[in-house]
């Protein structure tokens, strides 16, 4: 399974940056006219291309596909499905599209499996910036420029950048004096990256479920977690924590354990939860 979705991955993505370079069928999600909701036709076509690959590589298996582009076909039986299926394939066929549709390098494609609705394997791949993180629930790998190397624990993150949506996040003038940086890089794909390498310290987010699975693998094995913002309860399993249309209340991702207390006091006053 895992070689096959690596070999899906590199195919959409070549079609992708092929298709980047061109004007684009734009459209917005369920009437939302938010600059961040617009669809491509390029989002749709890799949604229809993962769908026919599960179905012609893993017919065997009993399944669900969690697909950002066809999460209303799950309708009312989403957990219900969930809680049916042995297997949940979780898709964001483009991540960052308002990157990707403006000709930016700053986009990626999410694809995690998860077994039981536990995290199993998770995928991380950003084609204009050749970088794939993955892992198969045993070790988390990198390729990147032809090379495959092992991404070991970080002993420590010296960054002092932290993922938040800016534009949401009432800023102090004072904010940037303070011992954490805030940024927005506006793809789940490139901070999960960034996170995955030791690049950023954490993320504050609101995500929905496709955003974050893939770190759900992935950072089980880089000793960093998931929480729910509110709670500070570690995220482990799907239902419990994502609502009907796939959506993750406020959260934190840590380099450490003993970040979370000092991380969510800098944002509780600057960040609207």
């Amino acid at each position: 399974m895992l070689d096959q979705i690596k070999n899906f991955l590199k195919e959409i993505g070549v079609y992708s940056l092929q298709r980047q370079k061109f004007e684009h069928q734009e459209q917005f999600k369920e009437d939302n006219d938010a600059i961040l909701s617009i669809v491509t036709e390029v989002d749709l076509h890799n949604s229809q291309c993962f769908r026919n690959f599960v179905r012609q590589n893993f017919s065997n298996l009993n399944y669900v596909i969690i697909d950002e582009e066809s999460i209303d076909d799950l309708n009312e039986n989403f957990f219900e499905k969930i809680e049916q299926s042995e297997y949940q394939f979780i898709f964001d066929p483009i991540d960052g599209t308002l990157n990707y549709s403006s000709g930016l390098p700053f986009w990626g494609i999410l694809l995690s499996v998860f077994k039981n609705a536990q995290p199993l394997y998770g995928f991380i791949y950003a084609p204009a910036l050749d970088e794939l993180v993955y892992t198969d629930g045993l070790q988390v790998f990198r390729e990147h420029f032809g090379k495959t190397e092992i991404v070991k624990k970080p002993l420590q993150n010296m960054s002092r950048v932290v993922q938040a949506h800016c534009w949401k996040t009432k800023l102090k003038p004072n904010h940037i004096q303070g011992k954490f940086i805030v940024q927005d890089y506006f793809s789940a794909a490139i901070y999960s990256l960034y996170l995955s390498l030791g690049q950023l310290r954490a993320v504050i987010s609101t995500a929905k479920l496709w955003d974050v699975a893939p770190l759900m693998a992935i950072g089980k094995l880089l000793d960093f977690d998931l929480y729910d913002y509110d709670s500070n309860q570690k995220i482990q399993i799907l239902p419990k924590y994502i609502s009907q249309k796939g959506k993750i209340k406020a959260m934190m991702f840590m380099g450490s354990k003993k970040d979370a207390t000092d991380i969510k006091a800098v944002f509780s006053e600057i960040i609207e939860t």
